[in-house]
């Protein structure tokens, strides 16, 4: 299994909300206005997990630029695949997939939710994965996460879940139940 994440949604958080939470947190994006998007330890160490077993996609709404401003996808949980300009993009191990580009140029896929649509059956087809989304929205044809994993007051809280349900899916996956 391997889960898309829309992080900005589950994962990170900006300055305010980081300097509320009651949990420590870390810088993982910054740009030339400084600090901007941050998430908690026990996240960032999920996600050095989950990229390490290839089971984790980032999706971000912006160009290939903005992401490298995202040390973290370079530092400490570099990404198998990255999902970028909402699925316009595809990375793999950070450098672009211009076989992707051409096949979804080729799909004539054009609104937002189709071209997600579209990346996520990609991906699926191309690593021989299930692909379960969490993002803001639900995708036809794509199962999502749970929607009690969300809690739209405590976000970093919601990523805690998100990766606690990864774990328990794989468990119950090695062991058969699948």
């Amino acid at each position: 299994m391997i889960v898309v994440v829309d992080v900005e949604k589950w994962l990170f958080v900006q300055k305010r909300e980081a300097d509320e939470a009651s949990v420590p947190t870390i810088l993982v994006e910054k740009n030339i206005e400084g600090a901007t998007w941050f998430t908690s330890m026990k996240i960032l160490f999920q996600l050095k997990k989950w990229t390490g077993q290839r089971q984790f996609v980032p999706l971000l709404p912006y160009d290939e630029e903005t992401y490298r401003s995202y040390e973290v996808f370079h530092v400490d949980a570099v990404p198998p695949l990255a999902l970028l300009d909402r699925g316009r993009t595809l990375l793999v191990n950070n450098q672009r997939d211009e076989s992707y580009e051409l096949a979804l140029q080729e799909s004539g896929h054009v609104s937002e939710a189709s071209i997600l649509t579209f990346a996520l059956n990609y991906i699926e087809q191309v690593t021989n994965n299930r692909v379960v989304f969490a993002g803001e929205e639900t995708i036809d044809g794509v199962p999502g996460v749970p929607n009690e994993l969300w809690d739209a007051t405590d976000r970093l809280d919601s990523g805690r879940r998100l990766f606690e349900w990864i774990r328990e899916e794989d468990a119950r996956k090695e062991n058969g139940h699948d």
